[in-house]
């Protein structure tokens, strides 16, 4: 019974695995017809592609060809060309330096810039009008104003010009909020005793047009013919000697500028021409950090290395030695301090050439590689 079983048993495992090979030959056959089915597409699929590749290649050498064709067509472009001469549109008396044909203006200062580096320039700007306009009265007193004061008449400007019918474009406008806005917050980290005393308001004004006098000097997007309105609404570019006959007239003569000594020959103040010089080479200095930009602490760090009284030594010797003439040399060899050193009188000269000779000022600034060499039109006339 036993061996009956067994054999039973064999039988039908045996019948199972014929059953189990049939089922496995046809899957075999229906995944040799599915692979075969799988190459075939495929092989289609390459064969377009290649065609459809073939025609973007085709397309792509046609551009190619094209865009070589303009390029030999165009006329060519030098790549350092020399400075364009403009027409003024300033006043006789209008000066700024450089002078606005020289100055390189950058293009979209704003993206470029941050917008404390554009109020260091315009606060460099805003001094220059004043003690320009200062050395152009006979009271001469350059020393007259802390940064508070001077914060407090920035933010008085600002408010006058601002609210000016018809006056700032749209574009200025802009300029200033952006430079207005916010702009205590990182005051009151840089300076927080001046945000204390003068208040978020005025601060904030001042910086806005410390921001605006900056971008109206550097940007392309503006000229010194808007830059001179602006000084004429703050009063910092008047007829000169009007504040001496406006102070004649209050104190119905007792103060008479034509009896002051020096008066009817006019000579050098060199305590009000030294912070004049210094802030002209502010001005060229930062200008020519701006056309490489650096990082807000690293420009500054730079600019005041730049303006050491011992560069400003070395830089005098060299000058007196090689390029002075003998009125300069005469001028400086006066102003020299105490200590018979020669910075101080540098930035003396600096001073006067800015008020009675720019572009004297410009080809000197231009010999230590601070500005482009004058163009030729400027050196023989």
């Amino acid at each position: 019974a036993a061996a009956t079983g067994a054999a039973t048993g064999a039988r039908q495992f045996r019948v199972q695995a014929r059953t189990f090979a049939t089922a496995a030959a046809g899957m075999a056959a229906a995944a040799s017809i599915l692979v075969s089915a799988a190459r075939r597409r495929r092989l289609s699929c390459s064969s377009s592609s290649r065609s459809r590749g073939g025609h973007r290649r085709t397309a792509a050498l046609t551009r190619l060809a094209q865009a070589d064709a303009a390029v030999e067509a165009a006329p060519e472009i030098e790549t350092n060309p020399p400075l364009p001469i403009l027409a003024s549109k300033t006043s006789e008396g209008w000066s700024m330096t450089p002078p606005d044909e020289l100055r390189d203006r950058l293009v979209a200062t704003q993206g470029l810039l941050d917008r404390s580096d554009l109020a260091y320039l315009g606060d460099a700007v805003w001094e220059y009008l004043v003690l320009r306009h200062q050395y152009m009265q006979v009271v001469r007193s350059p020393f007259t104003e802390s940064p508070t004061v001077r914060c407090v008449r920035q933010a008085k400007a600002a408010t006058h010009l601002y609210l000016k019918p018809d006056f700032m474009t749209e574009k200025e406008k802009s300029v200033f909020r952006w430079g207005a806005t916010s702009s205590w917050v990182n005051g009151s980290f840089f300076e927080e005793k001046m945000v204390e005393q003068v208040g978020i308001e005025q601060y904030s004004a001042a910086h806005g047009l410390r921001v605006l006098l900056g971008w109206a000097y550097l940007d392309t997007r503006c000229d010194d013919s808007r830059l001179e309105a602006m000084a004429r609404e703050m009063g910092l570019f008047v007829e000169v000697g009007i504040e001496d006959r406006l102070l004649s007239k209050v104190t119905s003569g007792i103060f008479d500028s034509k009896q002051r000594p020096g008066a009817q020959r006019p000579r050098m103040f060199f305590l009000a021409l030294a912070p004049l010089g210094h802030v002209v080479l502010r001005l060229y200095v930062s200008r020519y950090f701006f056309q490489r930009p650096l990082r807000p602490d690293e420009f500054r760090a730079r600019v005041n290395l730049a303006l050491r009284a011992e560069e400003l030594e070395l830089a005098a010797g060299g000058f007196m030695r090689d390029d002075a003439t003998a009125e300069e040399v005469q001028l400086m060899t006066s102003a020299r301090s105490e200590k018979d050193d020669y910075a101080f009188a540098f930035s003396c000269l600096l001073g006067h050439l800015a008020l009675t000779s720019p572009l004297r000022l410009h080809q000197i600034i231009a010999a230590f590689g601070w500005a482009r060499p004058l163009p030729a039109e400027y050196t023989t006339a």
